[in-house]
């Protein structure tokens, strides 16, 4: 028996709620349905799932597009990147890899299996603007961590000489590598040995190092090309 048969046939059907409280039953119960069954996934049974009509779901939302926007405001309520470049000031004067380590730690814990789940629908399902807002939320902190790199390497300040093409791809690849510790256990159900502050660490110690020869790389002239042209925007950081 499919989900919208379950709900016609009186199996299961949602208690009576008010206004509020249903609005925010339907996107909580879209966040998990849409991360487990695309964006692709009719409305119908959606509905079905909470045990309500798909007519009742439309008294909420104006259209599909309307609910898929009103689950990724829910999902960007409290970001991964909220308060990550707090977290990194205050840590000044520790080693690099340290700090790092401490700030992703802090950072993988707020995501969701749900969370991680949506994104990567977003990406498959052609809906790039979930992508750029995350991007646009991590952009401060991006460039706090390219400042630091660049003033314990005795390089120019972001004031004097804007973000490279080649430094925006670095630090976007330490953010994807650090996030892909929350895909391997969501979406690849990868199995694990080490912990979140392990995994950081690990991938602390591998691109702090590579970093600095990176940087020294760009900006002592022995790399030419796209890399060294000034980098794009922050709606473009995740291309």
């Amino acid at each position: 028996m499919s989900v919208t048969q379950l709900a016609s046939s009186g199996r299961r059907r949602a208690p009576r709620l008010a206004g509020d409280a249903r609005r925010a039953q339907i996107i909580g119960a879209a966040c998990t349905f849409f991360a487990e069954n695309g964006f692709g996934g009719p409305t119908r049974d959606l509905a079905a799932s909470i045990g309500v009509t798909q007519a009742l779901l439309y008294r909420y939302f104006d259209s599909k597009t309307d609910l898929i926007e009103a689950v990724f405001t829910e999902v960007f309520r409290d970001h991964w990147s909220d308060g990550a470049t707090d977290i990194f000031a205050a840590s000044a004067g520790r080693p690099m890899v340290d700090r790092l380590t401490e700030l992703y730690e802090a950072m993988l814990a707020k995501v969701s299996g749900v969370a991680t789940r949506l994104f990567f629908r977003a990406g498959l399902d052609s809906y790039p603007d979930p992508i750029t807002r995350s991007a646009e939320r991590s952009w401060p902190l991006w460039l706090a961590l390219l400042e630091q790199w660049r003033r314990e390497e005795g390089l120019p300040t972001l004031g004097d000489l804007p973000m490279m093409e080649g430094e925006r791809a670095m630090v976007l690849s330490l953010h994807n590598a650090m996030t892909m510790v929350r895909v391997r256990e969501h979406v690849f159900h990868a199995q694990r040995f080490m912990s979140d502050a392990e995994e950081a660490r690990q991938i602390a110690e591998i691109y702090d190092v590579g970093a600095r020869a990176l940087l020294r790389a760009l900006h002592g002239g022995s790399i030419s090309g796209p890399r060294v042209e000034p980098a794009g925007t922050a709606a473009a950081a995740a291309a």
